[in-house]
């Protein structure tokens, strides 16, 4: 599920519709058919629970909680996961690590962790705040990881990402189950430099954490 409302302004952003909050979603009838039915916003966390539960399959690895940024909806985020949990669901986060204060609020209710680390460039921000903004990235996810979350960092790179800027994040990365390096959507990173990049990661982190993975959804045209 995809909350609305992120204040970073990533310059690769994919989702810039969920940027604000939204007057309605959309609640896709049948896994795959791509018929939705619009329903009028904000949604209680009860009514979240019942569409979930039309998708809910023996199949179904987990539930993902998305954005936008759930860390800026973390009372409703806490309370959503929470429930899923105690319906026997496996919980997914995905975030942008914005807030280690929130972060904390919404761990324990939390399986996976998907936690993204901003490189410098990537965000619309001043240098002292791209710098708080790993801090507190890199603090979810020692976290999490502490916790026993299964425990993924992502970075996203881009066509000028240098070598450098990778080799520190990875210097200072915690202890992760994963490292995804993603090169961003429709730019060409060339393979010499993903390889590059994903030795980096490999040799901080561990040759199997270590992974080059795109938009599997963009890839496959999916939602």
């Amino acid at each position: 599920m995809r909350l609305s409302g992120c204040s970073l302004g990533c310059i690769y952003c994919d989702t810039g519709a969920y940027l604000r909050r939204t007057d309605s979603c959309r609640l896709e009838t049948a896994p795959g058919s791509r018929r939705f039915v619009e329903i009028r916003n904000p949604l209680s966390v009860d009514l979240v629970i019942e569409c979930v539960k039309l998708h809910a399959a023996p199949e179904v690895h987990s539930v993902s909680i998305t954005g936008g940024e759930p860390l800026e909806q973390p009372g409703f985020t806490e309370t959503l996961a929470g429930e899923l949990k105690s319906l026997g669901m496996t919980v997914y986060l995905e975030t942008n690590g914005c807030s280690f204060d929130m972060f904390s609020r919404i761990a324990e209710h939390i399986d996976i962790a998907a936690i993204d680390v901003k490189l410098p460039g990537t965000v619309r921000c001043s240098a002292a705040q791209c710098e708080s903004l790993v801090e507190n990235e890199l603090a979810c996810i020692r976290l999490a990881s502490e916790n026993g979350i299964y425990t993924i960092a992502k970075i996203v790179v881009l066509p000028e990402t240098a070598e450098h800027e990778l080799e520190r994040i990875c210097r200072e990365m915690p202890s992760v189950d994963a490292i995804v390096i993603q090169p961003v959507s429709g730019q060409s990173v060339s393979e010499l430099k993903l390889l590059a990049l994903q030795g980096i990661a490999a040799r901080h982190l561990g040759a199997d954490r270590a992974m080059v993975i795109p938009q599997m959804h963009k890839a496959l045209g999916m939602m």
